[in-house]
């Protein structure tokens, strides 16, 4: 699979397409020379499972070098699916569809990143034959064409006509051969602040995609922040306090109360600290809701707190309840990004922020800079928290700093 690929696929996350994302967008931002910008592309793929052809599905198996009997196992799997319409309670004849995937069964997302191979060696042959540049966040740092995400696309170009018609050549074809068609209303492209309006249209023109002045969000987190970072992440409380109104704590007893803090208020979060760090105060906040959902205080009546708060906090082990310290948490989940760029340099996301943000040192002694990112600084702020829980196990000698290093 491309590294443009980060879906169910071993050793990538997530999180690594939204943070290239994150940082890419913010390089087009950045105001630069006249007749010198960029264009970022949000694609939407409408009924990504329920249109693949199964011709389609078939070849992209040959080329891939699938076993043919594996190939016709997984064919008669496809063909197999039948519906019958009820009638007065009554079914009636079934009927078989010609083409789609059946969303819920487990190979289905599977066969459709393998489909989405094809549009990615698409993309990547046309880089490689000069049609498309792709975008470069930093000096050494990997030209970024495209990344995929099932139906979450995105692509980046220079603005340019060339590109353009490129791009649409490629979807074009791809559209035509996978029976895959781009949701036009969902899709939208961002430009660079210095391009003039009159070579907007020319651009739409090309590629028939609604301008929009921002991506707002990407794999369902936004792209940009303003200067209040807790104001802009204030829908993660509310996304909580949501849930935890939905449910009447008279009905749980205490063991039922403290699995819906851990397994839900507390896990909404994660996906947003895997990226940043949330403010303090509304990490606080979090915490106290949590503390009043156990004892059940709530809009209409307060409760006594038998117990203080840093008790509930505690592990089960040390006599607590086991809810998570939300700061502690971010943090180490932050650390853990920091982890994998340490262990795995050749991925993506390492070499563009490497290129960016630490090109002479590894990420351990890795300076802020200047003019970082959120996503960077988020990340930067875990760092100790790496340095204090490592050590090195000495080899050779010659990557360890004896006077510094644990």
């Amino acid at each position: 699979m491309h590294e443009n690929q980060s879906a169910l696929l071993l050793g990538r996350l997530i999180t690594d397409n939204y943070l290239i994302v994150f940082e890419t967008l913010n390089y087009i931002k950045k105001p630069r020379k006249k007749d010198n910008g960029f264009v970022g592309i949000k694609l939407d793929i409408a009924k990504a499972y329920d249109s693949l052809e199964w011709d389609f599905i078939d070849y992209t198996l040959k080329t891939m070098g699938f076993p043919s009997k594996f190939i016709q196992i997984i064919m008669n799997c496809i063909k197999t699916v039948s519906f019958s319409i009820l009638i007065d309670g009554q079914p009636t004849d079934s009927f078989h569809p010609s083409r789609g995937l059946r969303q819920g069964d487990p190979l289905s997302p599977y066969l459709c990143i393998i489909c989405a191979e094809v549009l990615s060696s698409l993309l990547s042959k046309a880089q490689a034959d000069g049609l498309i540049q792709g975008i470069a966040i930093a000096t050494n740092a990997p030209n970024i064409s495209h990344l995929l995400y099932v139906d979450d696309n995105i692509l980046f170009c220079r603005a340019k006509l060339s590109e353009a018609r490129a791009i649409m050549n490629i979807l074009q074809l791809y559209q035509e051969v996978s029976g895959q068609m781009i949701n036009l209303d969902k899709s939208e492209m961002v430009f660079s602040p210095n391009i003039s309006q009159d070579f907007k249209r020319r651009f739409q023109e090309c590629l028939p995609v609604k301008i929009s002045d921002s991506i707002c969000k990407y794999l369902g987190m936004p792209t940009q922040f303003g200067r209040s970072k807790e104001q802009d992440v204030y829908f993660i409380m509310d996304r909580i306090w949501k849930k935890l109104k939905g449910w009447k704590e008279k009905s749980l007893s205490f063991e039922g109360i403290g699995v819906l803090i851990r397994a839900v208020a507390q896990a909404i979060p994660t996906y947003y600290m895997s990226c940043f760090l949330l403010p303090k105060g509304l990490c606080s906040k979090i915490d106290k809701v949590a503390c009043s959902f156990w004892w059940g205080t709530n809009d209409s009546k307060k409760k006594i707190h038998w117990t203080r708060k840093e008790n509930l906090f505690k592990s089960k082990h040390s006599g607590g309840v086991g809810f998570k310290i939300l700061r502690e948490f971010n943090l180490a989940m932050l650390a853990k990004q920091v982890w994998r760029f340490q262990t795995n340099p050749s991925s993506l996301i390492t070499r563009c922020s490497k290129a960016k943000y630490f090109p002479h040192v590894d990420i351990l002694q890795a300076p802020l800079g200047s003019n970082p990112s959120f996503a960077w600084r988020s990340i930067h702020n875990s760092i100790w928290a790496v340095l204090k829980g490592s050590c090195w196990r000495i080899r050779d000698g010659n990557t360890a700093k004896i006077w510094g290093d644990n």
